[in-house]
């Protein structure tokens, strides 16, 4: 069964983004743009909402911190999730009240809103079974790509502590072992790992440039090898983006 999101977003272009990058992966998706609609749909769905993504710019009508702990009290959202989107700071009282709210993560607009999947499929698995052994973390930054005797360059798509996805318009074929260097975003450390591919995304003609985006092609790969001060400096890049993404959750 498909797990159950409601957007709650002004309309506009990010919100037809975020509703078809949510489609493609499998969701099911529901929207609406102010207090009165979300509490509405909250309490008439079907079974419950498994995850709200809610900017709260668009509750106007009433307290927004009151009307999330409204909503936690309700039998119908006991089980809902919520990740809260802002185009601005994250509120400073989020971090007091994140736990009591059921406030998995906070995501900056500013981000492309393909960044959200990583984001949301870490909090709502598809199949129901996490099975990744790390939480991934959307990055874009340039990577050194050597395959034998041949080097390109290519974008990360995002990055965790075992490994990394490198978009690649002619994916390397499983088992393909890789030599690689990268910086990570605001580092001028050089990394260098040795990887496996694991995984092929493959390219799929006549699609949309937003699925392209969402799933481009490439290479899910495993890091075998990293020295241990190049580890160091991974993990403290990955602490701070997890930490600015799902806060108190860690």
């Amino acid at each position: 069964m498909k797990s159950k999101i409601l957007v709650v977003e002004q309309g506009g272009l990010y919100l037809r983004c975020l509703i078809d990058i949510l489609g493609e992966v499998g969701f099911n998706v529901d929207s609406c743009s102010d207090e009165e609609a979300s509490y509405r749909k909250l309490k008439n769905s079907v079974r419950p909402v498994d995850l709200l993504i809610i900017d709260l710019e668009c509750i106007q009508q009433v307290d927004r911190f009151g009307f999330l702990k409204i909503l936690k009290e309700k039998e119908f959202c006991k089980s809902t999730k919520v990740i809260i989107t802002t185009n601005s700071l994250i509120d400073e009282r989020l971090s007091q009240v994140q736990n009591e709210l059921a406030i998995c993560a906070c995501f900056n607009k500013a981000r492309p809103p393909e960044d959200l999947v990583y984001i949301v499929t870490d909090i709502l698995p598809p199949g129901g079974q996490n099975l990744r052994q790390f939480r991934r973390i959307p990055a874009r930054f340039l990577v050194n790509y050597g395959v034998d005797n041949d080097t390109q360059l290519h974008y990360a798509a995002n990055v965790s502590r075992g490994g990394i996805f490198v978009r690649n318009a002619q994916p390397d074929p499983v088992g393909t072992i890789v030599h690689m260097a990268f910086n990570l975003p605001g580092s001028n450390s050089t990394l260098r790992a040795k990887a496996e591919v694991v995984r092929i995304v493959r390219n799929v003609s006549d699609v949309s440039s937003l699925r392209y985006e969402t799933f481009p092609p490439g290479n899910g790969l495993v890091f075998l090898e990293m020295n241990e001060d190049h580890k160091y400096i991974l993990k403290q890049f990955l602490d701070r983006e997890e930490t600015r993404i799902f806060g108190l959750r860690n």
